[in-house]
């Protein structure tokens, strides 16, 4: 057992909050992912609830869901106003649901793996349910963009070698999630990631039904900035010639964000982030890693920093990777399983 600092975990439900208080609980903490509703609800009432454990990369969580008819999903809308350009994986431990994403609607059983993508529509609807469940950031892949195009609405059937592996690997990993430590979280997440690549991708690459999918704009645009946030010129003008759209057109689409200029800040502001804990690159000036995130001026720079992660550029080098994520750990006890999904996304 790991005598580091523990894992954050967040709960909620109607076990956590028995009644309407853990029902409510339950649809504030998956808010960013899926818009609920209920009906038909047993005598008994609903059982719902979610536990979740950062884990390096990723959050791994498990949830329950009977006593009503359960409905979940994501429109438009949902998908413009939480920005979460996320793969979503689901590991159904019992009972099913049905599922709709671009594809033909779908039944679910206990031993399927589905896979989302955060950045498109979904719908779905369950009576009980069970499952494990993956929120990783599209860039922890390592993969270009179209390797992930068709991952929306796949379902691994609970009979493939792939299912079957994957299954068993998170079953183990949650089983020994309550004694892992920060030290250890990266490399176990980044395992867990990887496997899921080498398993799900190649069964991924169908070209039509690529060719029939079309992506968000907000999530064209972000991936966009992700890959130019070294560029001191990146800003709404350029986002506007690029993507040919008016300031009033992108400011509203940034607006559940923040705005656009304080969504390319914090995507910054993060990337230094990982550049300051990163041992291999102690060797850069703090000015150098400045200048390579997008900032021309020093003193505005450390201020921000200071802002966001309550330590200065030189603490955040000097205690190093695992002792600045220690810092944001106690940070993410007093936080929400929300707040956990947005800051794993960098929104």
């Amino acid at each position: 057992m790991s005598l580091s600092l523990q894992l954050p975990r967040h709960q909620a439900g109607t076990r956590i909050s028995p009644g309407r208080r853990g029902v409510t609980d339950f649809a504030e903490a998956i808010s960013p992912v899926f818009d609920t509703r209920l009906r038909d609800v047993e005598a008994a009432g609903p059982d719902l609830w979610i536990s979740s454990v950062n884990v390096g990369p990723m959050l791994l969580g498990q949830a329950h869901m009977s006593g009503a008819r359960y409905a979940y999903g994501r429109d438009h809308r949902k998908v413009a106003a939480t920005g979460l350009d996320l793969i979503l994986v689901q590991i159904i431990t019992a009972g099913g649901d049905r599922r709709e994403a671009y594809r033909d609607e779908i039944t679910t059983q206990a031993g399927d793996v589905c896979l989302l993508d955060l950045t498109r529509p979904f719908q779905s609807e369950a009576l009980s349910c069970a499952n494990f469940n993956l929120a990783i950031p599209r860039e922890a892949f390592a993969a270009r963009d179209r390797d992930l195009d068709d991952l929306h609405g796949q379902v691994l059937r609970r009979d493939t070698a792939a299912a079957r592996l994957l299954k068993s690997h998170i079953e183990t990993l949650w089983s020994v999630a309550g004694d892992l430590g920060l030290e250890e979280a990266p490399v176990v997440g980044r395992t867990a990631i990887d496997l899921l690549a080498g398993l799900a991708l190649p069964a991924s690459d169908n070209p039509t039904v690529r060719a029939a999918m079309a992506e968000s704009q907000i999530a064209r645009i972000r991936r966009f900035i992700d890959a130019n946030l070294h560029d001191p010129y990146l800003g709404p003008g350029l986002l506007c010639h690029r993507f040919g759209l008016s300031r009033a057109s992108l400011y509203r689409l940034f607006a559940p964000l923040g705005g656009v200029r304080e969504h390319i800040q914090g995507r910054r502001l993060r990337r230094a982030f990982d550049a300051l804990t990163d041992p291999s690159l102690r060797h850069l000036p703090l000015s150098q890693v400045a200048e390579g995130h997008g900032f021309a001026a020093w003193s505005s720079f450390a201020r921000a920093f200071k802002t966001r992660f309550g330590l200065s550029p030189g603490e955040a080098r000097e205690i190093g990777a695992t002792a600045a994520m220690r810092a944001m750990a106690a940070a993410a006890r007093d936080q929400g399983l929300p707040d956990w999904l947005r800051a794993l996304d960098g929104a």
